[in-house]
């Protein structure tokens, strides 16, 4: 056998043709470090109408292999599964394989442990980054979540039986097994039929007990479940398809490998994330898909499908930032952006009927757009403080009850969709959406995190056909300086009233959502725009008059940090913002202008927009608050 290549045609455009060519991509590499003792540099690749295996060199002689040593899937081994054996007759011996019952308690026994530690280690960001005091708790088997799956779903005996098939051959007949699947997927258009024609011979030769065809399993093929497989249900119990054992017993495989299976949050309804793979090496999907497994936590089903894609993303950075560190040289292939390692998963929904499951829902899910190359190391660092910032304010959408109502449905229902596809307006629809509920939130004194300008910054300098848009827009003096104002006006007022004791200034609870609501009219926008401006220049002269007639002297700079007095918007920013309107339109600008509002300004941004007022054209001259100065100071 001198073959490179091998491919695995996508037959139902669903995750269970990833599962077969990871399961088999799999099994090859285990066969491969045999004759090489490596398996590194085995890739797979998506290539449009199937995936793809690159072996760094061609398969030897079959001859020399011991396939017996190699274990395949391990069956399910439980109490029960032992008991129905032995009540059948059968030996409990023949599912010696994954201790399901140890697993259980081991993962129990880990959990109670972590209980015991603080909370900050509580927590997925503590074990993604692997923080030294977990170091010392074995963690439990991340395997275990497939086998859960497999006994929710009431399969295990189904499971075994196909486990069992494959354990019983003979060391020859694994061979004559091994040589049919490399000859079919040798190239494309796999023909199946030729091979389970090919099997049924050669089990009638070889005295092979079972039959070439079983049921196709909706773990393993999402679409394939009851009364899934037919346009039109003429009865109530439809069968499921049939497939090649085979080849279900790859996807199976492959499903230890790919999958991410998670019950959602206080329901017992279940998603299984399948990783998507365009262009990866086997070991690193490997290595990934392990630790996703460990840091992404049951949540609700739309949180859920947010944190799949952002912790992947995470993880992937996690490894460029290690090669990083250890001066690795990075190939310059591997210098892409993480969307062409992987596209993200397909995710299945599965609906819990009682006794049985249904498939509900197949959807993709993809990687952020938004992310840059990972060219260097100050790239990555960008990348996850990034992430970092976004799943800190995702994890922290929910209400007073620590639950999701219809509010942060919504809310979470934006950024899934700013997620999923490669526009910005599902992101302004949610930058919006959330300026209303962080001002609700911290007026009933609960936490929630600011987005921040140089995360906006880093999203929108990564959209290259808009960049230069954005560009021209965020880095105007005009903009800038209403930005200022408006977060003056909502976020640090309220902080000083909250954390101050300092009432000088009124909070506009909901001017971002004021503003949007007329950005459909330019005209309107900018009347509205234009009340809150003249409104806020009125308070901050007003505020600034009482200071001096206090003080009975003409305020000097150090006079405006007690009371915490701000800049008026000037005359020529007005109009500057007027032109960008004109130019790009209300939405965009005022989606921008929202955005950074309500965005965490660091100091360096805030000193340069501050330096912008000129006090010949302005409309006052009051000093700006610093309570954005430090984020160290500000809760969220």
């Amino acid at each position: 056998m001198d073959a490179h290549f091998f491919y695995v045609d996508k037959m139902s455009s669903t995750s269970a043709d990833t599962l077969l060519a990871v399961g088999f991509a799999s099994y090859l590499a285990e066969i491969y470090l045999q004759q090489y003792e490596t398996t590194s540099d085995i890739f797979i690749s998506d290539m449009g109408s199937c995936y793809a295996t690159e072996l760094p060199q061609p398969l030897g002689a079959l001859e020399t292999l011991n396939l017996s040593e190699i274990t395949l899937l391990s069956p399910f081994n439980s109490g029960r599964q032992r008991e129905k054996l032995t009540k059948k007759g059968a030996s409990s011996e023949m599912i010696a394989g994954f201790d399901y019952d140890l697993a259980m308690e081991n993962s129990r026994i880990y959990r109670e442990r972590v209980k015991a530690l603080p909370r900050n280690l509580q927590t997925p960001e503590a074990r993604l980054k692997k923080a030294p005091e977990l170091g010392e708790i074995p963690e439990p088997d991340t395997r275990l979540s497939h086998y859960q799956t497999i006994n929710m779903m009431k399969i295990a005996g189904t499971f075994n039986e196909l486990v069992q098939r494959w354990m019983d051959l003979t060391e020859g007949q694994k061979q004559l097994h091994l040589e049919l699947l490399l000859h079919l997927f040798s190239e494309p258009d796999n023909d199946v039929t030729a091979a389970i024609t090919a099997w049924q011979e050669m089990a009638k030769k070889e005295n092979i007990k079972g039959k070439a065809l079983v049921s196709a399993l909706q773990i393993i093929n999402p679409t394939t479940g009851k009364g899934a497989n037919r346009a039109k249900a003429r009865e109530l119990t439809i069968g499921n398809q049939d497939s090649f054992w085979l080849l279900e017993l790859l996807k199976f495989r492959g499903f230890m490998e790919a999958a991410a299976p998670l019950v959602i949050k206080e329901s017992k309804d279940r998603k299984t994330y399948v990783l998507q793979p365009k262009k990866i090496e086997l070991n690193i999907l490997q290595a990934t898909m392990r630790t996703l497994r460990a840091v992404l936590w049951p949540s609700s089903a739309v949180k859920l499908d947010i944190l799949a894609s952002l912790r992947l993303a995470q993880i992937f950075v996690q490894q460029y930032k290690a090669l990083y560190e250890e001066n690795a040289t990075v190939k310059r292939w591997n210098r892409r952006k993480i969307n062409s390692i992987a596209q993200g998963f397909e995710v299945t929904f599965y609906k819990d009927l009682g006794s049985a499951y249904a498939t509900m829902n197949v959807s993709d899910l993809h990687l952020p757009e938004w992310l840059p190359k990972l060219e260097n190391s100050a790239l990555v660092r960008d990348a996850e403080a990034l992430l970092d910032e976004h799943i800190n304010i995702i994890q922290h959408i929910r209400n007073n009850k620590g639950e999701e109502g219809s509010e942060e449905y919504e809310l979470l229902r934006f950024y899934r969709d700013f997620l999923s596809g490669n526009d910005l307006r599902p992101f302004w629809n949610f930058t919006t959406a959330y300026s209303g509920y962080l001002m609700s939130a911290r007026r009933k004194d609960r936490y929630m995190p600011q987005l921040t300008t140089i995360g906006l910054e880093k999203i929108l300098m990564n959209d290259r056909k808009n960049e230069s848009k954005y560009t021209r827009i965020i880095e105007d003096d005009g903009f800038q300086q209403i930005a200022n104002a408006i977060r003056e006006a909502t976020v640090n007022a309220q902080y000083n009233d909250s954390h101050r004791d300092d009432h000088t200034y009124e909070i506009r609870y909901s001017l971002g959502q004021e503003l949007m609501r007329q950005a459909r009219s330019e005209d309107d926008f900018m009347t509205a725009l234009s009340k809150f401006l003249h409104l806020y220049n009125a308070e901050t002269a007003r505020e600034e008059e009482k200071a001096a007639n206090r003080l009975k002297k003409k305020l000097e700079a150090e006079d405006g940090k007690k009371p915490y007095l701000r800049f008026s918007v000037s005359k020529s920013s007005i109009a500057s913002l007027a032109k960008l309107v004109e130019e790009f339109g209300s939405e965009l600008v005022g989606s921008l202008l929202v955005a950074y509002g309500y965005a965490f300004d660091d100091e360096r941004v805030s000193k340069k927009k501050r330096s912008q007022t000129s006090e010949d054209d302005s409309l006052g001259t009051s000093k700006t608050t610093d309570a954005n100065s430090n984020p160290l100071n500000v809760k969220g």
